[in-house]
Protein backbone atom coordinates (compact mmCIF):
# COMPACT_ATOMS: atom_id res chain seq x y z
CA UNK A 1 0.00 0.00 0.00
CA UNK A 2 2.87 2.34 0.86
CA UNK A 3 4.49 1.66 -2.52
CA UNK A 4 1.29 2.60 -4.35
CA UNK A 5 1.12 5.93 -2.50
CA UNK A 6 4.74 6.72 -3.37
CA UNK A 7 4.14 5.88 -7.03
CA UNK A 8 0.97 7.98 -7.09
CA UNK A 9 2.71 11.01 -5.57
CA UNK A 10 5.63 10.63 -7.99
CA UNK A 11 3.24 10.45 -10.94
CA UNK A 12 1.38 13.58 -9.84
CA UNK A 13 4.60 15.55 -9.32
CA UNK A 14 5.95 14.42 -12.71
CA UNK A 15 2.74 15.44 -14.48
CA UNK A 16 2.94 18.95 -13.01
CA UNK A 17 6.55 19.37 -14.13
CA UNK A 18 5.56 18.37 -17.67
CA UNK A 19 2.81 21.01 -17.71
CA UNK A 20 5.27 23.69 -16.63
CA UNK A 21 7.80 22.84 -19.34
CA UNK A 22 5.29 23.11 -22.16
CA UNK A 23 4.30 26.72 -21.48
CA UNK A 24 5.09 29.05 -24.34
CA UNK A 25 6.18 32.67 -24.33
CA UNK A 26 3.48 34.99 -25.62
CA UNK A 27 5.88 37.82 -26.44
CA UNK A 28 9.37 36.57 -27.30
CA UNK A 29 12.39 38.91 -27.29
CA UNK A 30 12.65 38.66 -31.08
CA UNK A 31 10.42 39.63 -33.98
CA UNK A 32 9.64 37.10 -36.68
CA UNK A 33 9.56 38.56 -40.18
CA UNK A 34 8.99 35.43 -42.22
CA UNK A 35 8.79 31.66 -41.61
CA UNK A 36 8.77 29.12 -44.43
CA UNK A 37 9.50 25.46 -45.02
CA UNK A 38 10.47 23.48 -48.10
CA UNK A 39 10.10 19.75 -48.71
CA UNK A 40 13.03 18.42 -50.73
CA UNK A 41 13.72 15.12 -52.45
CA UNK A 42 17.20 13.66 -53.03
CA UNK A 43 18.59 11.88 -56.05
CA UNK A 44 17.88 8.37 -54.75
CA UNK A 45 14.54 6.77 -53.89
CA UNK A 46 13.47 7.36 -50.30
CA UNK A 47 15.91 10.23 -49.64
CA UNK A 48 14.07 13.37 -48.55
CA UNK A 49 13.82 16.05 -45.92
CA UNK A 50 12.42 19.40 -44.82
CA UNK A 51 14.24 22.74 -44.59
CA UNK A 52 12.74 25.39 -42.31
CA UNK A 53 13.84 29.04 -42.50
CA UNK A 54 12.80 31.63 -39.93
CA UNK A 55 13.81 35.26 -40.55
CA UNK A 56 14.09 37.48 -37.45
CA UNK A 57 15.02 41.03 -36.64
CA UNK A 58 18.37 40.82 -34.86
CA UNK A 59 17.92 41.33 -31.14
CA UNK A 60 19.67 40.32 -27.95
CA UNK A 61 19.09 36.56 -27.92
CA UNK A 62 22.26 34.79 -26.93
CA UNK A 63 21.48 31.34 -28.27
CA UNK A 64 18.83 29.37 -30.07
CA UNK A 65 18.71 25.64 -29.42
CA UNK A 66 16.14 23.45 -31.11
CA UNK A 67 13.29 23.51 -33.58
CA UNK A 68 10.33 21.16 -33.28
CA UNK A 69 8.27 20.65 -36.46
CA UNK A 70 6.06 17.83 -37.81
CA UNK A 71 7.04 15.31 -35.11
CA UNK A 72 10.76 15.98 -35.61
CA UNK A 73 13.39 17.83 -33.61
CA UNK A 74 16.64 19.37 -34.87
CA UNK A 75 19.25 21.87 -33.77
CA UNK A 76 19.09 25.35 -35.25
CA UNK A 77 21.75 26.95 -37.41
CA UNK A 78 22.03 30.74 -37.07
CA UNK A 79 23.22 33.10 -39.82
CA UNK A 80 23.01 36.86 -40.27
CA UNK A 81 21.99 38.30 -43.63
CA UNK A 82 21.62 42.10 -44.06
CA UNK A 83 20.85 42.96 -40.42
CA UNK A 84 18.45 40.01 -40.18
CA UNK A 85 19.02 36.79 -38.30
CA UNK A 86 18.01 33.61 -40.13
CA UNK A 87 17.35 30.40 -38.22
CA UNK A 88 17.64 27.26 -40.33
CA UNK A 89 16.53 23.78 -39.37
CA UNK A 90 17.21 20.70 -41.49
CA UNK A 91 15.04 17.62 -40.94
CA UNK A 92 15.92 14.26 -42.46
CA UNK A 93 12.68 12.42 -43.28
CA UNK A 94 14.29 9.73 -45.45
CA UNK A 95 12.61 6.35 -45.52
CA UNK A 96 15.59 4.54 -47.01
CA UNK A 97 17.58 2.44 -44.57
CA UNK A 98 19.97 -0.42 -45.10
CA UNK A 99 18.61 -3.47 -43.28
CA UNK A 100 20.57 -6.65 -42.69
CA UNK A 101 18.48 -9.79 -43.04
CA UNK A 102 20.29 -12.97 -42.15
CA UNK A 103 19.62 -16.44 -40.77
CA UNK A 104 22.11 -15.59 -38.04
CA UNK A 105 20.35 -13.20 -35.58
CA UNK A 106 23.71 -11.91 -34.31
CA UNK A 107 24.32 -10.23 -37.68
CA UNK A 108 20.87 -8.58 -37.52
CA UNK A 109 21.81 -6.83 -34.27
CA UNK A 110 23.59 -4.19 -36.35
CA UNK A 111 20.22 -2.95 -37.68
CA UNK A 112 19.14 0.41 -36.27
CA UNK A 113 15.93 0.49 -34.30
CA UNK A 114 13.23 2.79 -35.68
CA UNK A 115 13.08 6.15 -33.93
CA UNK A 116 9.67 7.20 -32.65
CA UNK A 117 10.12 10.68 -31.23
CA UNK A 118 7.43 11.80 -28.79
CA UNK A 119 7.46 15.59 -28.74
CA UNK A 120 6.50 17.40 -25.54
CA UNK A 121 4.21 19.63 -27.63
CA UNK A 122 1.02 19.13 -29.63
CA UNK A 123 1.66 20.76 -33.01
CA UNK A 124 -0.49 21.28 -36.07
CA UNK A 125 1.03 20.85 -39.53
CA UNK A 126 1.82 24.59 -39.89
CA UNK A 127 3.20 25.09 -36.35
CA UNK A 128 6.73 24.90 -34.99
CA UNK A 129 8.35 25.49 -31.60
CA UNK A 130 11.63 27.35 -31.13
CA UNK A 131 13.67 26.82 -27.97
CA UNK A 132 16.11 29.52 -26.88
CA UNK A 133 17.93 30.77 -23.80
CA UNK A 134 16.89 33.95 -22.01
CA UNK A 135 18.08 34.94 -18.52
CA UNK A 136 19.82 31.57 -18.09
CA UNK A 137 16.64 29.55 -18.64
CA UNK A 138 15.37 27.66 -21.67
CA UNK A 139 12.25 29.24 -23.12
CA UNK A 140 9.83 28.09 -25.83
CA UNK A 141 7.91 30.01 -28.46
CA UNK A 142 5.19 28.46 -30.63
CA UNK A 143 5.29 29.75 -34.17
CA UNK A 144 2.03 29.48 -36.09
CA UNK A 145 1.32 29.79 -39.78
CA UNK A 146 4.50 28.49 -41.42
CA UNK A 147 4.10 28.73 -45.17
CA UNK A 148 5.22 25.98 -47.54
CA UNK A 149 7.47 27.14 -50.36
CA UNK A 150 7.70 24.94 -53.45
Amino acid sequence: MKTIKILLVTLIVFSFTQCKSSKFDKTPPFKILKATYTNWVGGQPGVRGIKVEIHLLKRGISSFHSLYFKNHKTTLETTIIKEKMVLIGHFNTSTRRDIILDANPIKELKNEAPINLKLPFELKKDEAVISYTEHNSIRYFKLKGLKEVK
